[in-house]
């Protein structure tokens, strides 16, 4: 199994909470982090996912790189870039906005591998086709860091569909 990035670890655990609603969620390292989960519902999903990402992870002297933010439906994978370092996120956008599932290099860049990982099938499917879109244009040292994260990393449930178990009645 591999693991996070000593980079973002570092960055997991000194991302200060976006608001004062959070769910607390244990990385491969053995620590904790708070997500934020109160977004606002509607806007720009390129900007809510740009600043989510660096809520989370960037740091002042590690700045973040996000893009090509791609999104179908309520699904979006997010090219990013760190400290030489880079990979892709996947994340779902739900009650709470949106919410990073995992992180990997090109493992998630085929349907197959989006199904796998919780997204419904013709979603899965257009999500590769539009990445494969915005990608045909990126920087291609952008491509080399995206490809060069090794494995799989779970950032939240292990599937989408339990991303807010035990939340019901929240709210009311």
């Amino acid at each position: 199994m591999k693991t996070v990035p000593i980079l973002i670890a570092a960055a997991l655990s000194l991302a200060a909470p976006m608001t004062s609603h959070a769910e607390t969620m244990q990385m491969p390292d053995g620590t904790t982090m708070d997500m934020p989960m109160d977004q606002p519902p509607s806007g720009d999903p390129q900007q809510l996912i740009s600043d989510v990402l660096k809520t989370m992870f960037e740091t002042p002297a590690k700045p973040l790189a996000i893009g090509p933010v791609t999104v179908q439906g309520g699904w979006a994978i997010v090219g990013w870039q760190q400290d030489g370092r880079g990979g892709r996120i996947l994340l779902q956008n739900g009650e709470h906005g949106w919410r990073p599932l995992l992180c990997s290099g090109d493992a998630i860049r085929e349907g197959d591998a989006l199904t796998k990982a919780g997204v419904p099938a013709t979603d899965a499917t257009a999500l590769a086709a539009a990445l494969k879109d915005a990608e045909a244009t990126a920087d291609p040292k952008a491509l080399q860091a995206f490809a060069s994260f090794e494995g799989t990393v779970t950032l939240g449930a292990a599937t989408a569909s339990a991303a807010h178990a035990g939340h019901e009645g929240h709210g009311k």
